[in-house]
C-alpha cells in the first residue's frame, strides 16, 4: 500500500460527496476494480496511519465505532488488520450485523470469522454501561460511524455515542470525516465527534477545509486507495485547495527598473483612518511593487507620507461632497497606474460612493474594491453586474463576511452558513473575482472555479490585516501577474506570513505590521 501524502499538496481538488461517489463508481465500473478491494485498501491505509500515531495500539484496546454503511465497512477492515497484527480490538456496531449490505456486510463477516468481537448497539438503553468500560481501557477510538454521505442531523443512539466518546477525552481517529460533519459544507449536522486525526481516501473533501468542520478534523491525511488521479482531477471538480506551487510567477529581469515592477494607485484613508492607506501601500511594497502612489484626503497627507515614505502621495479635495473634484484630480494625475486599489479607511459617505463609481467606470484597469468601497455599494449587486459587463479590466472584491452580507442584503449568519457557495454564486453572477475573507478564506473566479485557503490563523483577527491583504494582491497585480496568480498568491502569502509570525511569537497580540518581514521573505521564496 502506498503511504500517505500531504493534504495540501500541489493540485489538490476538494470533492463533494457526490463527486467522490462518481469517482468510486467509475473506478468500479470502468476500471473494473471491485468496491470490496477499494474498501480493503482504505482500511489498510487507515491502519498505517493509526499505528504511526498511536504507538500503544498493540498493548491496549482499540475501540472501533462502526456505522451501518460503507464507513462501517472500513471500520471492520481496520479491526481485522489490527487483530491480525496482534492488537486487541472491539468493534461497536451501531445497528445489527444482519442488517448490513454489500461490501460492508462482507467485511463484517470476515472480521467475525477472523475472531473479531462485535458488540451491537440496537438502542440507547444501557448505552453508558456498555461503553464506559471499553472507553476507559482503550488507547484510541476509531470513528467509522458516518462517512461522506451524511445529509441529516445525527440523533438517537449515534448522537448519544458521539457525546459519550467526546466526554471521555480519548484520542479519536476519524475515518474519512469526523462523524456529524457535512462533507460538502463543513456544517455540523446535529452534533459531531472531534478527531485528533482524520484519514480520508483518494481526495480531500470540502468539509475538511470549511469551518466549523475543519476545526474538528485534527491532522488530515489523504491516502490513495486505487482511484486514478484522472478521475479526481477533472474540470468538473472546480474547487481546490489554494497553494502557490501551480501558479505562473513572473521573474524580475536583471535589468528591471522601478517602472517595470508595477505602478499601483491606492485610493484610501481618511481622518482617523490614516493607517489603512499606509498598510495597503506597505503590503504592496513588500511583495515587490515598484511605484506606489497614495491618493488620500489632503488633511491627512502628511501623516500618510510619514507612515510610508517610499510612496508618492496625491492630496484629494475634501470639500466636495460628491467626489467630482476628486475624480478630476485622479483623472488629471500624471501617474499612470497598472492597477488601482480603493476603499480602506475612506468612510461610508456619499463622496466615497461617487469616487468608487467613477473609478469603476475607469474600465481599462484592474480594480480592487475593499472595505468602504464595498460598503457604499451595499445592495447594488445588479449595478455591479452591469459595471463588469462594460469593463475591460478585472474587478476584484475582497469582503469580510459583514461586508459580503451588506452587498447581498442578508445577515452574516447566512453568508457564514455556506461561505463557498455564497462566494461562487456572487463571482459568477457579478462576473468578478471575489475573496471572501475569514477562517478558510474563499477565492472565487468568474468562471465558477474556487479555492479554499489553508494558511492563516486567528492572529489575523485584528484591525488592518485586511488592508494589508488588499495591498499585497494589488502589488502583485501591478507587476503583471495574472489576476488568478496575484489573488491566490496574495491570499496564501498573507496567511503564511501570519503562521510564521505566530510560530515565532504567538497569535495573541499580532498586528498587521508584524507580518511585513515575513511577507517579504515568503514572497522571495516564490521566485
Amino acid at each position: 500500500m502506498a503511504m500517505v501524502h500531504d493534504a495540501s499538496r500541489r493540485g489538490e481538488r476538494l470533492l463533494t460527496s457526490a463527486e467522490m461517489g462518481e469517482a468510486d463508481r467509475r473506478t468500479i465500473e470502468e476500471l473494473g476494480l471491485p468496491g470490496v478491494v477499494l474498501m480493503e485498501n482504505a482500511g489498510a491505509a487507515a491502519v498505517e496511519v493509526l499505528q504511526a500515531r498511536v504507538p500503544e495500539w498493540r498493548n491496549r484496546l482499540v475501540v472501533i465505532l462502526a456505522g451501518a454503511g460503507n464507513n462501517g465497512g472500513d471500520g471492520f477492515v481496520i479491526g481485522r488488520r489490527l487483530l491480525q497484527a496482534g492488537g486487541r480490538v472491539m468493534v461497536i456496531l451501531l445497528g445489527q450485523g444482519s442488517g448490513l449490505r454489500g461490501d460492508a456486510r462482507l467485511h463484517h463477516d470476515v472480521f467475525v470469522k477472523s475472531g473479531g468481537v462485535v458488540r451491537e448497539l440496537r438502542s440507547q438503553e444501557n448505552l453508558s454501561a456498555q461503553l464506559v468500560q471499553p472507553l476507559a481501557n482503550c488507547a484510541v477510538v476509531v470513528d467509522a460511524i458516518f462517512g461522506t454521505g451524511l445529509t441529516r442531523p445525527v440523533e438517537g443512539a449515534a448522537a448519544a455515542v458521539i457525546r459519550l466518546v467526546a466526554e471521555s477525552g480519548k484520542p479519536v481517529l476519524a475515518v474519512d470525516l469526523p462523524s456529524g460533519v457535512c462533507a460538502d459544507t463543513g456544517r455540523i449536522l446535529g452534533c459531531a465527534l472531534p478527531a485528533n486525526w482524520t484519514v480520508t481516501f483518494a481526495a480531500a473533501k470540502r468539509g475538511h477545509w470549511l469551518h466549523p468542520g475543519a476545526g474538528l478534523r485534527g491532522e488530515l491525511t489523504v491516502v490513495p486507495i486505487g482511484i486514478p488521479r484522472g478521475y479526481l482531477e477533472i474540470p468538473e471538480h472546480a474547487v481546490g485547495l489554494n497553494g502557490v506551487e501551480d501558479l505562473e510567477i513572473p521573474r524580475r529581469a536583471l535589468v528591471a527598473h522601478k517602472g517595470d515592477c508595477g505602478r499601483l494607485l491606492v485610493v484610501a484613508g481618511g481622518m482617523g483612518m490614516e493607517g489603512a492607506a499606509i498598510l495597503v501601500a506597505q503590503g504592496a511594497a513588500r511583495v515587490g511593487a515598484g511605484l506606489i502612489q497614495i491618493a488620500t484626503a489632503g488633511s491627512i497627507q502628511p501623516v500618510v507620507t510619514a507612515g510610508m515614505v517610499e510612496a508618492m502621495t496625491l492630496p484629494l479635495p475634501e470639500e466636495d461632497d460628491f467626489g467630482e473634484d476628486g475624480l478630476v484630480t485622479l483623472r488629471n494625475n500624471r501617474f499612470q497606474p497598472d492597477v488601482v486599489a480603493v476603499g480602506p479607511g475612506m468612510g461610508d459617505t456619499t463622496r466615497t460612493r461617487h469616487l468608487v463609481e467613477g473609478l469603476i467606470d475607469w474600465g481599462e484597469l484592474p480594480l480592487i474594491l475593499d472595505a468602504d468601497a464595498l460598503n457604499v455599494l451595499a445592495g447594488q449587486w445588479e449595478r455591479i453586474r452591469q459595471w463588469t459587463g462594460s469593463r475591460r479590466g478585472a474587478l476584484m472584491l475582497t469582503p469580510h463576511p459583514g461586508e459580503m452580507a451588506r452587498l447581498l442584503g442578508v445577515n452574516v449568519a447566512k453568508v457564514q452558513q455556506d461561505r463557498l457557495g455564497t462566494a461562487q454564486r456572487a463571482a459568477r453572477e457579478w462576473n468578478v473575482w471575489l475573496v471572501l475573507k475569514g477562517a478558510g478564506t474563499v477565492i472565487a473566479a468568474p468562471d465558477g472555479r474556487a479555492w479554499i485557503n489553508p494558511t492563516g490563523n486567528p492572529g489575523l483577527a485584528a484591525g488592518g490585516s485586511g488592508d494589508l491583504l488588499t495591498g499585497m494582491i494589488a502589488g502583485l497585480c501591478a507587476q503583471k501577474w495574472s489576476i488568478e496568480s496575484a489573488i491566490r498568491a496574495g491570499v496564501w502569502l498573507h496567511g503564511a506570513a501570519a503562521d510564521a509570525c505566530a510560530a515565532e511569537q504567538g497569535m495573541a497580540g499580532m498586528v498587521a505590521s508584524d507580518l511585513l518581514p515575513h511577507v517579504r521573505r515568503l514572497r522571495n521564496r516564490l521566485d
